[in-house]
């Protein structure tokens, strides 16, 4: 997949840049060539990027266990199926992701809306961090997940976020803004205190399973 990337991007003239989120940009396209570029990554096996609107950016990652030896876990693998699990939500604002193998954080998690950090059991689950140009640490929210329970957690969060956060507010602000503050957040995610969790899996199930990628969707009705 490097190496078409790089053929498309000599092909149309392309500045390209790896991010500081593990992202590759593509950058100087033609607005008539886009249609020809995205069926040319399409064809090697690339899906929709979606470096713009409200939606999941990336999931950063460090090498975890499989390439470090200070890795408890797979993060790499970790980040793969998140996402894939949630790279067709839209919601408030841009969300960010990021899964260290290890305490020595890498991934630096603990500055993402979600932040996952491996540990002996399972994984540790942060939420509402922020860099920019207000930085908030994120807060620590759930302790040795399995991958199973990570996932209901992250999905209950991430729908509960999308219902009730305003346009355009970040998960920081919408924390800072909740009556009750982290406290009345566990309670509503992790204890189930509105009796809403198994309809906020469904939702976010639903998202899932009805995913589309946007450049095949453009491509094949213009």
């Amino acid at each position: 997949k490097l190496v078409v990337l790089g053929q498309v991007a000599q092909k149309y003239q392309l500045y390209t840049k790896i991010t500081g989120g593990q992202r590759i940009d593509l950058f100087g396209a033609r607005l008539e060539d886009l249609p020809a570029i995205w069926g040319e990554l399409i064809e090697a096996g690339f899906e929709t990027g979606h470096a713009y609107g409200k939606s999941l950016r990336t999931v950063k990652s460090c090498v975890g266990s499989t390439w470090c030896r200070y890795g408890v876990q797979d993060s790499v693998g970790m980040a793969i199926q998140l996402e894939n699990r949630y790279k067709g939500l839209r919601a408030p604002h841009k969300i960010k992701f990021g899964v260290s193998g290890c305490t020595r954080e890498c991934a630096e998690a603990q500055s993402k809306d979600i932040g996952i950090i491996a540990t002996e059991n399972g994984w540790n689950l942060y939420v509402c961090g922020n860099g920019g140009m207000r930085p908030r640490h994120a807060e620590l929210f759930a302790t040795d997940l399995d991958d199973e329970q990570l996932y209901r957690t992250i999905d209950r969060f991430l729908m509960f976020y999308v219902r009730t956060a305003d346009r355009l507010q970040r998960t920081s602000v919408w924390r800072e803004n909740l009556e009750g503050g982290l406290d009345y957040l566990k309670e509503v995610i992790l204890e189930d205190s509105l009796g809403i969790n198994d309809e906020l899996e469904r939702q976010m199930q639903h998202v899932v399973d009805s995913y589309q990628c946007e450049w095949a969707n453009a491509i094949s009705d213009p």
